[in-house]
């Protein structure tokens, strides 16, 4: 069963803080599709691995429980061509905090140019917002 969480930023304490200090007015709602996460145990750790979908923008970061886990020590994007104009772009991110409880991840989005997509760009993808697949690990 998918779980969907669309999170308002703008209704959140902090709210418009970027971590590289850029803030976009209407933007922070990004769409998350959790379809699975399974846990495992090994001696004293215990390991999550969360995958789904994200609809995101560049400049956007995703926070750990809204991955249902408690740290994001590793995060895999790729993005679904074909689906809001996602064909020939990159997503890469920056992990903030590894191993702190509730952490995020910053998520950039890059053209085929290497040019960084701007939030709310009316040109490409839908919005600025592109469909990353993901999957992630953690505690």
């Amino acid at each position: 069963m998918v779980q969907v969480t669309t999170t308002h930023r703008q209704e959140m304490p902090g709210a418009g803080y970027y971590p590289y200090g850029q803030s976009y007015a209407g933007q922070g709602t990004p769409t998350i599709h959790v379809h699975h996460v399974e846990r495992y145990i090994g001696g004293n750790g215990v390991c999550l691995k969360s995958y789904g979908e994200i609809l995101i923008a560049s400049g956007e970061f995703v926070w750990a429980h809204e991955l249902k886990m408690n740290t994001i020590q590793v995060l895999l994007l790729t993005p679904e061509p074909g689906r809001n104009n996602a064909t020939g772009y990159m997503a890469q991110k920056c992990i903030w905090h590894k191993g702190e409880y509730d952490n995020y991840a910053s998520i950039d989005i890059y053209d085929h140019n290497g040019n960084w997509i701007n939030p709310g760009r009316t040109a490409g993808p839908t919005n600025g917002s592109i469909w990353l697949d993901y999957e992630a690990l953690g505690e």
